[in-house]
């Protein structure tokens, strides 16, 4: 083995170990970072809408969206796609419906708040969390990557005339069905906590 070659391996092994650590560590650590820093935010503009007398932090619908936030932000690191199928699958094996209790609640909460601003503002809030976890869910998974590639390539094959938007959401809408779907995605971080 002459030097050059020896230095080549050399190099590919330096290269491919760096990139194991940046794309196994690094990402996924930036990745959660990221996620709860945007949680955060949402937990923030939701707390600071309650300090200006617009709701009480009393209010059922307050305590409840908060508390859903807190426990995406703690358990962020938990929350993939796979956590989210297995509960699916053992809440159906066990043939109980755990997360229809507390998504109700939430939305009860939100149907008493009787300011229709207010409403409109927690409901914003409360999509946009839930909009930040999909997106988390969506992007530490390449099986969903996939999943939803091909769902984009039949739904262009059956529609070619829509727009790359539309497309993307109906793929999405077709991907985040049954166990991906969003009552299931809100009650993960809840499960985690038991």
């Amino acid at each position: 083995m002459t030097v050059l070659q020896i230095a080549n391996e050399l190099q590919f092994v330096v290269v491919l170990t760096f990139w194991l650590v940046v794309v196994y560590w690094l990402l996924p650590t930036y990745r959660v970072d990221s996620f709860r820093q945007k949680m955060f935010c949402v937990r923030d503009e939701l707390f600071d809408f309650a300090a200006k007398g617009n709701l009480a932090f009393e209010d059922p619908a307050y305590i409840l969206l908060r508390q859903q936030m807190n426990a995406w932000i703690r358990y962020g690191h938990q929350l993939t796609v796979f956590r989210l199928l297995m509960t699916y699958v053992i809440n159906k094996a066990n043939r109980r419906d755990s997360d229809t209790s507390r998504s109700d609640a939430r939305e009860a909460a939100l149907e008493r708040v009787v300011d229709p601003a207010v409403k409109a503002q927690l409901a914003t809030l409360q999509q946009r969390a839930l909009t930040i976890a999909v997106k988390h869910l969506i992007t530490g998974s390449p099986i969903l990557w996939l999943a939803m590639l091909f769902a984009a390539i039949a739904l262009v094959c059956h529609g070619a005339g829509l727009g790359i938007g539309q497309l993307l959401r109906a793929a999405a809408n077709k991907v985040l069905v049954g166990p991906l779907n969003r009552r299931h995605i809100e009650e993960e971080a809840f499960m985690a906590m038991a």
